[in-house]
C-alpha cells in the first residue's frame, strides 16, 4: 500500500492554499483510477523502492497487496484529498437517465475514500465508464474509453452552464464564492447509494437541472432565500427562521466553506490520522418543537479500516472532519424552523466566509430597507438598526449636510448574519451632526 493514498501531502496543502487565497476559484479534480489495482497473479517480478530511497530492488518472491483497504477504500490520490476542491468519481453512463439509486453503478476503477483523516471523498460522481469519444485511426472513427478523467470534465462543463445562468439572472454581480459552487453541486445531487453521503459516491450524482432550478428560484422567487454567502465572524453565529413548504417535502440545508490549509504530511507514514480541518463550523436546524437536527456523519473506521463500517449508511451527529455539512428533515412540518451556524474554538482568520443553501422552504419576502430604531449610546454616538436579509451585503454611508454633496462610506461592507442588524456610528460632523443611510451593495 502506497502511503500517499488518502494522504494530505504538500500537493493538497498547496491546492488548498491557492483556493483559500483566490476565493472564487474552484478546481475540479479527479481522484485517480487506482482502486483494486495490482498484479492479477502473484508473486510477480517487480521493483521495490523503500520510502525516501531513489534506488529500486528487483523482487521475485513477495506477494504485494492490491491498492486499497478492504472493499477498495482509501484509494484517493493525494491531489484529490484537498479540502477546497470538488473531487469527482466515475460511474457508468446512465443511458436511460437517473431512475433511482439502483441506476447509478460505480466504475470498477474509481477510487473510494475516506481520506486518512476521515473526510468524505469523492465529493460527487459523474459518468466516466464507456464514454464514446473520437479515435485517431480515421476522421470518422470512435472508441469507448473509461476513467475519472472523463467524469471530471462533465462536472466542469455543467458548472460553467450554471455560472452562465446565474450571470444572466444577476447582471453585473460579483462572482460566486468557490464554496457556493461546490455547495450547489452537492446540495442538488441525486442520491446514488442509500440516503446521505458515503465514501463511494460522495454526495451523489450531479443533477445540473436541479441546480439550475435552485439558481433560478433564488433569483425570481425570493431575495437570497435559497442561496446565501455569509461572513461568520470569530465568536459569532448565523441565525434566521425559514418556513418549510407544506409538511410533505424534505427541508434540506447545506453549508460549505473554503477552509484554510491544514497541516501537510511530509513523512511517509501510512494512514496519518491528523485532522486537516482548521475552522470547524456547525450547522443545526431547530424544529418548531425544539428538536435540534444534526448533519450527516460517516464512520471512517480509521483504526480497524473495515469495509463493513465504511460502507455503513450515514447517520447524524456532530461532524468534526469535513468542510461540508448537510441537514435533512424529512416531511418537515409546515412551520418556521431556525437555521443556525456556529463554530468551535476560534477562527484563526478572524472570520470565515460560508455558503449556505436551502431547499424545501418558502421564499422569504424582502423586508423594506428602513431604519427601525435609533438610540443615543454615548457622547457623539448613536446606534440604529434595520430589518436585514441574511447573506445580503449592506453599506452604511454618511454625509455632514442633508443637501450633500454625495455620500461617503462609513467603515466597510456589512455581511448580515441575522434578520435584524444594528450599528453604532459617531456624530462628529460639523456642529455635532451627521446624516446616515443604509444601502444594499448586492
Amino acid at each position: 500500500m502506497d502511503w500517499k493514498f488518502g494522504a494530505y501531502t504538500t500537493d493538497p496543502y498547496n491546492i488548498d492554499t491557492t483556493v483559500f487565497a483566490a476565493r472564487t476559484y474552484l478546481p475540479i479534480w479527479t481522484p485517480g483510477n487506482s482502486r483494486n489495482e495490482g498484479p492479477p497473479v502473484q508473486p510477480t517480478n517487480h521493483y521495490y523502492f523503500p520510502p525516501g530511497s531513489q534506488t529500486g530492488y528487483l523482487v521475485t518472491n513477495v506477494t504485494r497487496s492490491i491498492d486499497g483497504d478492504a472493499g477498495g477504500y482509501d484509494t484517493i490520490h493525494p491531489q484529490g484529498n484537498a479540502k477546497n476542491i470538488l473531487t469527482v468519481g466515475a460511474v457508468s453512463n446512465l443511458v436511460n437517465g437517473y431512475t433511482g439509486t439502483g441506476s447509478v453503478q460505480v466504475g470498477t476503477f474509481t477510487p473510494f475514500g475516506p481520506t486518512d483523516d476521515g473526510r468524505i471523498k469523492p465529493d460527487v460522481v459523474a459518468p466516466g465508464v464507456d464514454i464514446i469519444m473520437a479515435d485517431s485511426t480515421s476522421n470518422t472513427a470512435f472508441q469507448l474509453n473509461s476513467g475519472t478523467s472523463f467524469a471530471a470534465p462533465a462536472i466542469t462543463g455543467s458548472i460553467n452552464l450554471l455560472n452562465q445562468l446565474r450571470n444572466s439572472l444577476y447582471t453585473n454581480s460579483r462572482p460566486w464564492l468557490a464554496s457556493t459552487i461546490k455547495a450547489l453541486v452537492i446540495h442538488t445531487a441525486d442520491e446514488a447509494d442509500g440516503t446521505g453521503p458515503d465514501y463511494r459516491f460522495g454526495w451523489g450524482l450531479m443533477n445540473t437541472r436541479r441546480g439550475a432550478e435552485l439558481v433560478r428560484n433564488n433569483a425570481t422567487n425570493g431575495w437570497k432565500s435559497f442561496i446565501k454567502e455569509v461572513f461568520l465572524r470569530d465568536g459569532g453565529s448565523i441565525e434566521f427562521p425559514t418556513l418549510a413548504l407544506d409538511g410533505t417535502n424534505a427541508l434540506k440545508a447545506t453549508i460549505c466553506w473554503t477552509d484554510p490549509p491544514g497541516p501537510a504530511q511530509t513523512n511517509a507514514a501510512v494512514d496519518a490520522v491528523t485532522p486537516r480541518l482548521v475552522n470547524d463550523l456547525d450547522l443545526r436546524i431547530i424544529s418548531p418543537s425544539g428538536v435540534t437536527n444534526f448533519p450527516w456523519v460517516l464512520n471512517p473506521d480509521l483504526t480497524n479500516q473495515t469495509s463493513a463500517a465504511r460502507s455503513a449508511a450515514a447517520t447524524t451527529g456532530d461532524d468534526t472532519r469535513n468542510n461540508v455539512e448537510q441537514v435533512v428533515i424529512t416531511n418537515a412540518v409546515a412551520s418556521n424552523h431556525l437555521v443556525r451556524v456556529t463554530h468551535k474554538g476560534s477562527l484563526g482568520t478572524n472570520g470565515q466566509w460560508v455558503s449556505l443553501l436551502l431547499s424545501g422552504v418558502q421564499a422569504q419576502p424582502r423586508p423594506e430597507l428602513v431604519i427601525t430604531s435609533l438610540a443615543q449610546t454615548g457622547t457623539n454616538k448613536v446606534a440604529f438598526a434595520w430589518s436585514s436579509v441574511v447573506g445580503q451585503l449592506y453599506q452604511v454611508q454618511y454625509r455632514n449636510n442633508v443637501e450633500g454633496p454625495g455620500w461617503n462610506n462609513w467603515d466597510g461592507e456589512i455581511s448580515t448574519t441575522k434578520t435584524n442588524t444594528a450599528v453604532e456610528v459617531d456624530m462628529s460632523g460639523p456642529d455635532g451632526r451627521r446624516f446616515y443611510q443604509v444601502i444594499e451593495v448586492e
